[in-house]
């Protein structure tokens, strides 16, 4: 079987991978349940988690004597309603449906990004009333504590809010200013899950076939229409490269799946404008549409403002050329043509933001 074959089977079965993946998979705690019964659980929790308010915290802890933030919620949950939940909050937040702040009902968890990095690091279980208890480590009281979602600091920090448990449509009005404006989403659960991830690159290899040495290969700029989910996030998006190494410009069309905060893979089609060269030479190849490119990205920790993310992203990305008569390139060739390293700046930013 000739290279071209197994390329082209290679990216058949990473597509039939991605597309399993990309399945919708929603399962809840409450399925199956009445809005009643859904209720008495709410209430259950909340009756549980007042008995341990004044607990003290102590991290990786999950009582009864003492709790981590998520220590706390894993526990109640449990305890009340014999519900499993994942242990860590960022495993908590991935599980849960994220829901606007209109739709947040007492027993829903309430989630904050309060580390440098921008990452969800502290959970609470909503109680009603704007407020929520959870298990504090830092500030003028710690342990397990009654907050507030209109104190500053918690209204600053506020990420989001999950739901594990059905729908009992006990709405309150008022939770549409917990993030400080008049809304932190549209209202609409699909589109406040999408965000824009832009990224700008300075790309580079490290051969051609004349020589072991970095080479600058030019410049590249995405953007991605991403949907997160509770653990992997599928996106959809559009390269511009001018590839200085081949000598032509290139428009790859991007399907992406994130997984979680700092991993992303992504494949697809690649549309060519000009004649590509293989590097440091006059041999004209072919660029391939399809297979076009495959490759992961790595990103950084973010620096946050507001709803807005900035990281440092390094991407490795592989693009497939042939020569002019369709026929596969050298091992060689191919690899000092196609392997691409890219090094940049990557922002995200909800898609409600443009409805504000």
């Amino acid at each position: 079987m000739d290279t071209a074959k197994i390329r082209i089977r290679l990216f058949f079965c990473v597509g039939i991978v991605l597309s399993l993946l990309l399945l919708p998979g929603h399962c809840f705690a409450s399925s199956g349940m009445s809005e009643a019964e859904i209720r008495v659980c709410r209430e259950k929790l909340i009756t549980e988690a007042k008995k341990y308010v004044g607990a003290p915290y102590v991290r990786g802890a999950t009582g009864p004597d003492a709790f981590d933030c998520s220590g706390l919620v894993y526990f109640v949950a449990r305890e009340a309603i014999q519900v499993q939940l994942p242990r860590t909050v960022k495993a908590m937040y991935g599980y849960s449906q994220i829901i606007p702040d209109s739709k947040l009902e007492p027993g829903d968890l309430v989630f904050f990004r309060t580390t440098g990095d921008g990452s969800i690091s502290h959970v609470g279980l909503y109680v009603g009333n704007m407020q929520f208890i959870s298990a504090a480590s830092d500030g003028p009281n710690t342990g397990v504590i009654l907050s507030s979602l209109r104190e500053n600091y918690w209204k600053t920090h506020y990420a989001a809010s999950g739901k594990f448990l059905g729908d009992s449509r006990l709405y309150e009005e008022d939770t549409a200013l917990i993030s400080g404006s008049s809304s932190s989403g549209t209202g609409n659960v699909f589109l406040d899950n999408l965000f824009f991830d832009a990224n700008l690159t300075f790309d580079w290899s490290v051969f051609t076939e004349k020589r072991f040495m970095p080479n600058f290969r030019g410049l590249s700029t995405q953007l991605n229409v991403v949907y997160e989910g509770k653990t992997l996030s599928p996106g959809l998006g559009t390269m511009l490269r001018w590839n200085f190494g081949v000598k032509s410009f290139q428009i790859p069309l991007l399907f992406s799946l994130y997984f979680g905060d700092y991993v992303r893979a992504y494949a697809g089609p690649v549309f060519t404008v000009g004649t590509s060269y293989a590097p440091d030479t006059d041999d004209e190849i072919k660029a391939s549409i399809f297979p076009g490119i495959i490759g992961v990205s790595f990103m950084t920790p973010s620096l946050t403002k507001g709803d807005v993310k900035v990281r440092i992203m390094q991407d490795i990305n592989y693009s497939v050329f042939n020569n002019t008569d369709g026929a596969a390139l050298s091992p060689m060739r191919s690899a000092a043509s196609g392997l691409e390293f890219s090094t940049g700046v990557s922002v995200t930013l909800p898609f409600w933001m443009f409805f504000k």
